[in-house]
Formats: C-alpha cells, structure tokens, sequence
C-alpha cells in the first residue's frame, strides 16, 4: 500500500533533516554530535598520543559557564573548609600528628597534587591551620604522601610506563625512544635540588606562609597567561612530543615546583602550553615526568630511612600509612578529573581560587 501524500512528505522532511544532521557533523570535523549537540569526550589520554589528541579536540564552549560553575564551586567548599580548620583543630600549637590529622592531610595532597593549585602550598596551609608540630608532620612526611599520589600516577598510566620499559629492549619503537628521551631530559634539571643549602632552604619556606601565598600567585598568573596564549595561538601539530629542547624548558619550570606553593603540575603543563604543545599532550607529558621527579624524592628518603639517618620527623606507623592510603585513593580521583579539566582548558575558576588562597596565606603569614 502507499503512504498517503502528507504522510510520504513527513517521511521525507525527516530524512532530509538526518541528512543535514550527518552533513553537518562531517563538515565540523565530527565536533557536534546530532543536532549540532556537543559530541562526549570519549577518548582517553592513557591510550597514547592520538587518544589525546582526539580528547584535545572536544568541543567546550557549549559547556564553559556549567564548568566554571563547577569549578568555582568547588573552590568555595575549599576554602570553607580550609579556614575555619584552626577552630576546629584539637590542641594547641605545637600538636602530634593523630589519625584524624593524617587523613586531613592525605585528602588535601591527594585533592591539590593534580590539580594546578600547589600541594605543598595546602600542605603548608593544612599543617599551619592544624597547629602541627613540624617535628610531626614535616618534610619526610609530605614525601610520604607524594608517594602516594606517585602510585596513583603509576597507576593510572600503567600502560604508558609499561610501553616505555619494554621499548628500552625494542629498537623498532622510536616513537616511545622519543617520549623516554624527552622524559629524561626533562628531569635532567632536577639535579639542581641536591645542590648543598637547598633542601634545607626549601624546608624552612614551608613554614612562611607569606612565600607559599606569593607562589600561589605566581602559579595562579602563570595559568592565565599559559591558558590565554593556547587560545590566542592553537597548537599547529596536536599530538606533538616536546623536542628536546622543549623537554628541557618544561624541566627548567619544574624545578620551580620545589618553591612550596608553586604548582609542578601548573608550572609544568603552563611551559608545554606556551611552546605550542596541545593539552592533553601537556598534561600526559606532565604526569609521566612527575614519576622520575616524585619517584626520586620518595627513593631519597626511602635511602635515608634505611641507613638509619635521622629526620626531625617522628614517625608514628599507624598515621603516617593513613596518610600514604589517603593520599592514594583520593588522588587516583583527582588525577582523572584533572585529565578532563585540562581538555576542556577550564582553568579560570584555579585562577581565582589562587588568587583567593594565596591573599589568604599572605594575610595570615
């Protein structure tokens, strides 16, 4: 039987329109999905570079003020919860680390090691605002805690580190010979810190919050100016490994990270952006450097340990593992999150929380 004519004419505007659909999302590139709606991030940075160059590609102006909403959102609850923490802290100045502190301080370097905010800025600020003895929780134990978002790192990009260890045996995997190289070269600067005065220099600025508050400035106009620059000048080749001559820039800004209240992963993925490497590049790049920085801190300390040197730390077995687990867990979370931020390079929202943070740790300090 035919259809009837009005029913035929319905049956072809329809189809008509799917065409139009499908023209459109072929002409964009694939960045709209039906109806010109976004098209979902479904790639993965772990699943190497041309995973995150189709990451780097989302489209994200449709979902900019639901973002930084987001963001800022979360910012709020941050600092709500950060300064009103001396109220709420057991004990006068000068207090052991207790589970509860140690759990406080594994969430904050869990929650603020991926994301550009500076963790040892928090941490300074947590231990400040929890009247801790430094001889509690001081140096070895923020190492601690980076060990375990070091894991969290390792974790996540298992596969990547996997491919770079059997690639040493495989001369045929040139691509993966290039991310080890760039990867060396840019840790080759971290030589820097085991020059005699600096370890203890940076020890005695944890505790100056006027410094942590003016490096959490730094980092904070550092994004900005990063973040604006990729927008104003795209990347021309998404997918790119750094040169090694970019490798060691990107190094050079790391090494800055050691100043508490710098973030290295700020500071890191910020020099990837200005010499024209794409996001999620950047970030992939940035987390794969921090297992030979983080991992050769947490190797020194660990050598320290069992050669019976002492810190000025007193290790307590059952808090310090609570901060080790903590620390995993919840940056194993943020890690992810940070992943999808730095695509859709929704930064502003950091921007002002450091600005916020870091006035905060000026006024106090």
């Amino acid at each position: 039987m035919m259809p009837a004519p009005d029913s035929a004419r319905e049956e072809a505007g329809n189809e008509l329109e799917d065409e139009a659909d499908g023209e459109q999302q072929r002409g964009d590139g694939g960045k709209h999905g039906p109806k010109g709606g976004p098209r979902p991030c479904a790639a993965d940075p772990r699943h190497g570079l041309q995973d995150a160059h189709d990451a780097a590609k989302c489209d994200h102006d449709a979902h900019s003020v639901q973002d930084s909403a987001r963001t800022m959102t979360l910012a709020a609850v941050a600092l709500l919860v950060l300064l009103p923490a001396p109220a709420l802290a057991a004990g006068e100045p000068g207090t052991g680390l207790d589970w509860f502190s140690a759990a406080i301080l594994g969430v904050v370097q869990g929650v603020t090691e991926f994301l550009p905010i500076s963790s040892d800025g928090h941490l300074a600020l947590a231990n400040a605002a929890l009247h801790l003895d430094p001889k509690a929780a001081g140096h070895r134990f923020t190492i601690l805690v980076h060990a375990g978002t070091l894991l969290a790192v390792m974790l996540n990009y298992r596969q990547d580190l996997t491919r770079l260890a059997l690639a040493v045996f495989d001369r045929g995997a040139h691509e993966h010979h290039r991310l080890l190289a760039s990867m060396l070269v840019a840790s080759v600067p971290l030589g820097l810190v085991l020059a005699p005065g600096v370890e203890s220099a940076i020890v005695s600025m944890e505790s100056q919050l006027t410094i942590v508050g003016l490096c959490l400035w730094f980092t904070g106009l550092l994004l900005w100016l990063a973040f604006r620059h990729e927008r104003l000048h795209p990347p021309t080749q998404p997918g790119r490994l750094p040169t090694p001559g970019q490798a060691l820039l990107i190094g050079l800004a790391q090494v800055t990270a050691i100043l508490p209240g710098v973030s290295r992963s700020g500071t890191t993925i910020a020099a990837a952006l200005l010499l024209g490497i794409d996001r999620a590049t950047a970030a992939r790049f940035s987390f794969l450097i921090s297992v030979i920085a983080v991992g050769g801190a947490v190797a020194k300390e660990t050598v320290s340990v069992a050669l019976g040197e002492a810190g000025p730390e007193a290790v307590t077995p059952g808090p310090w593992i609570i901060g080790f687990l903590t620390s995993f867990v919840v940056g194993l979370a943020a890690l992810r999150g940070l992943i999808a931020i730095v695509a859709r390079g929704r930064v502003w929202g950091f921007v002002v929380y450091l600005a916020l943070i870091g006035g905060a740790a000026i006024a106090l300090g």
